[in-house]
């Protein structure tokens, strides 16, 4: 009971800062803020965290955590060829990084904090990792071709997800959208010629189906 208290508290705090990040920003929400906005006592506050680095870390992780939850599951039974899965699980994450408050927050902390902690950087790591097993499977399983690089691949693709997430938000448009165009582009590069058109589209299928 007193555990499932302390996790419920660190929670709060969590969903707490997540808000008032997306609302004010990290650098202009202060940890009285995040303490009232919570309902927690100062020392509640720093029994779970140190800092407000601390707290900005477990938003980082939990964004990675669930982004790699959702590709997971897209992948997961992999009853489709293994690109095809690859595919569908971006755009679940895209879909996640256009609608989920907390991914978004946690998107934005990776990117800014990873400049000067090693919590995003770290992290960015472990989900660029992820990407490039799944595309070392595609490349085993002959969906590539056999002269590109599986881990080249599989950390452009994350980095497609990342650079169209934040061209998008910056400029107003839709990411999926965007997401969509950056495959048709990638998909000529990476894949046997003969298979181009039928990956083609699985993109258009898996935009019209926003990832599902």
């Amino acid at each position: 009971m007193a555990q499932a208290r302390a996790e419920a508290t660190r929670q709060s705090i969590v969903d707490a800062a997540i808000g008032l990040f997306s609302k004010k920003g990290y650098g202009d929400t202060s940890l009285a803020e995040i303490q009232q906005r919570a309902g927690v006592t100062k020392g509640a506050f720093y029994y779970h965290f140190d800092s407000k680095d601390a707290v900005a870390a477990a938003v980082i992780a939990a964004f990675h955590n669930t982004i790699r939850t959702a590709f997971r599951q897209a992948i997961d039974p992999p009853a489709r060829p293994t690109l095809e899965n690859i595919i569908r699980g971006t755009f679940a994450v895209a879909e996640l990084m256009q609608n989920d408050e907390s991914v978004q927050v946690g998107n934005e902390l990776s990117q800014a904090l990873g400049q000067v902690s090693d919590a995003g950087r770290q992290i960015f790591a472990q989900t660029t990792v992820a990407f490039v097993g799944e595309v070392e499977k595609a490349f085993a399983a002959g969906d590539l071709r056999d002269d590109v690089d599986p881990a080249d691949v599989g950390e452009c693709i994350w980095v497609g997800v990342i650079g169209c997430q934040f061209l998008s938000a910056a400029i107003g448009d839709d990411l999926i959208e965007r997401l969509a165009r950056a495959w048709q582009v990638l998909l000529r590069a990476i894949v046997p010629a003969e298979s181009v058109t039928y990956f083609q589209e699985v993109v258009r299928r898996a935009a019209a189906g926003r990832g599902h």
